[in-house]
């Protein structure tokens, strides 16, 4: 092989190498490219979970914020309580209640009722209705305002048993939530309505009288001797 023969191999010699150098080179690139993409992606995801759970804490911390800010805001808040019962244990007297138990001042108190008041007690209905139907200026915390509204009589009529109140009013810090009750007297059909007030005491002063009595004609069998020789003498 002459010198442009040596030379040509020598040269394509190289340009293989080169090649081959190239191949390898594209492929560690390429290999870096997959590589590089890989990290890429996981660095996405992590910044994704990381603004998810950033997110997530906020949403929590606001709605804790908003939940802590809610039961302050009731703490602070008038609750005025709407019901129907006797007006003491025992009374046979009803009487309808209008109770502030909370801890401040509660203003502007309207009450809605379904169906409207009414008492087997004609006088006393026109008074029911406005005691409802006006706005209560103020009520302070703990007053609670007494009305009569009817008396056990009412189970042999065929009034209403059933009153739906509605409440509304202001608090200090502006109008509080709405409240509703449901007031059934027919809950009260089986309770003290009616009974004497002293009824109790009365039955437990006869067993107390018994339970002497007993005593007394114990005491008088087992000492009847002595007692016969005391009245001889």
């Amino acid at each position: 092989m002459d010198a442009g023969g040596w030379i040509a191999f020598g040269s394509g010699i190289v340009a293989l190498l080169a090649a081959g150098f190239t191949f390898w080179q594209a492929r560690t690139a390429a290999d870096s490219a997959r590589q590089a993409s890989r990290q890429a992606q996981a660095a996405e995801d992590q910044v994704r979970i990381a603004r998810d759970q950033l997110q997530q804490a906020e949403r929590v911390h606001r709605e804790q914020l908003a939940l802590a800010e809610r039961v302050h805001r009731e703490q602070s808040e008038p609750y005025v309580v709407v019901d129907i019962g006797p007006a003491q244990s025992g009374s046979s007297l009803l009487v309808l209640s209008i109770h502030n138990t909370g801890p401040t001042m509660a203003r502007d108190v309207r009450i809605q009722v379904t169906p409207a008041l009414e008492s087997t007690h004609a006088s006393l209905t026109p008074r029911l209705t406005t005691a409802v139907s006006r706005t209560i200026p103020m009520l302070p915390p703990n007053r609670r305002l007494v009305y009569a509204f009817d008396t056990h009589q009412r189970w042999d009529t065929n009034l209403p048993m059933r009153y739906d109140f509605t409440v509304d009013a202001h608090g200090p810090q502006g109008p509080v939530e709405q409240l509703t009750y449901t007031v059934d007297l027919g809950v009260l059909a089986g309770y003290l309505v009616g009974e004497r007030p002293m009824q109790r005491v009365e039955e437990r002063l006869d067993s107390i009288g018994g339970h002497l009595n007993g005593l007394a004609s114990a005491y008088e069998k087992a000492n009847s001797e002595a007692i016969r020789a005391h009245r001889q003498r």
